[in-house]
């Protein structure tokens, strides 16, 4: 019975699109769930905030914006509503953190391992989605899962400077303990983390162009990513979904 499958609404910005066109193009069984998406550009983003359970547009031109693009038209996202919430994107980026903390790791002064975790926890309250993200989770309702933005698509003429050969040499030691430390504030919020897939990983900190959009060059569309990528993110999450209980 329909009834009885598991709720899952996928919270998002332009990031979801590459789930979206990934379970339209048959590349991932989104079966055995009832699938819900709510999400907008990132630019909505800013008019989002958190209370009484749910996440609710400030104003009445972005809750129809929001509406518009939700099978149910829903005005607002109440977390009670569904059993896991997957938080796409939703300008949550971990890049910038990460690129930051090498730079001062390789020519900076010392930073301990408290320090660098709270750099990243810091760096994480201080984005709104992650903020809304760990609103849904504070309900106790809803299982809360967070996939971050991905690395930028691999381009060596705009990002070549990014990396000096020092902070190259550093990334095999310094990402697994950023990403634990991310893995560990991202619990301590109530939330499970959805990795970046390391098969999509390139040059430490990049995406492989293999998962970038059409004519990402032409468009110099760095960030975001195809429907390749939005399955393998299913795939992680779909088993999660499936398992999770139906609350009445």
């Amino acid at each position: 019975m329909p009834d009885t499958l598991p709720r899952l609404c996928v919270f998002g910005d332009s990031h979801y699109a590459c789930l979206k066109q990934a379970e339209t193009q048959g590349l991932v069984d989104v079966s055995g769930v009832e699938l819900e998406y709510w999400g907008h550009v990132g630019g909505r983003f800013r008019y989002l905030e958190f209370r009484d359970g749910a996440v609710h547009p400030v104003d009445d031109f972005t809750a129809r914006r929001f509406a518009k693009f939700n099978a149910k038209g829903r005005l607002f996202l109440p977390a009670a509503d569904f059993d896991v919430i997957l938080v796409m994107g939703a300008r949550v980026y971990l890049w910038g953190l990460f690129q930051g903390l090498l730079r001062n790791l390789c020519h900076g002064p010392y930073l301990s391992s408290g320090l660098m975790r709270r750099i990243l926890t810091d760096g994480l309250w201080g984005q709104a989605g992650y903020r809304l993200a760990a609103g849904l989770a504070q309900t106790r309702t809803a299982r809360v899962l967070l996939s971050p933005i991905a690395y930028y698509t691999a381009s060596p003429a705009h990002y070549g400077t990014a990396l000096t050969p020092e902070m190259t040499d550093a990334l095999p030691d310094c990402l697994p303990e950023f990403w634990r430390i991310v893995e560990e504030t991202v619990a301590e919020d109530g939330m499970t983390l959805i990795r970046q897939p390391d098969e999509t990983v390139v040059e430490g900190l990049f995406t492989d162009k293999a998962f970038a959009v059409a004519d990402y060059m032409e468009k110099a569309d760095f960030e975001h990513h195809n429907a390749a990528y939005g399955a393998l993110i299913l795939q992680q999450v779909m088993p999660i979904a499936r398992e999770a209980p139906r609350r009445a």
